[in-house]
């Protein structure tokens, strides 16, 4: 399965899960390829939130324009970017996109700092 593919069929996944748990939820058209706008726009009456999807086994790295562009859509919206992370086998795990450690070439996330990350009853209780 190419990339693409797998990581649509994860945002589907969790497009679904928000919407059986009551919430609007859209897919950001393109947001992989523009970087501008997370994945997902996940929105309540009390509730409103960003989710960039990640599907991967290894450690986790975004480039610096990617995390700044997230920065200005919370400055801009008023609503934080979860980076949403599901490795093989293992729950869905969300980390606010402030707590990604910068790294020379940009932002990144661990394997070890998986186990760090809300559950998706932590994020939604």
């Amino acid at each position: 399965m190419s990339h693409y593919r797998k990581g649509a069929f994860f945002e589907r996944q969790l497009k679904k899960f928000f919407e059986d748990k009551g919430f609007f939820v859209v897919r950001a058209a393109g947001s992989g390829v523009a970087g501008d706008a997370p994945d997902l726009i996940v929105l309540s009456s009390s509730k409103k939130f960003g989710i960039e999807c990640k599907a991967w086994k290894n450690a986790i790295h975004l480039d610096k324009p990617t995390v700044v562009s997230y920065k200005e859509w919370t400055r801009i919206t008023g609503m934080p970017v979860f980076l949403a992370w599901k490795m093989p086998r293992k729950e869905w795990r969300f980390f606010p996109i402030e707590i990604l450690r910068e790294t020379p070439n940009g932002f990144a996330l661990s394997v070890i700092e998986l186990q760090s990350g809300l559950t998706l009853e932590q994020l939604i209780p």
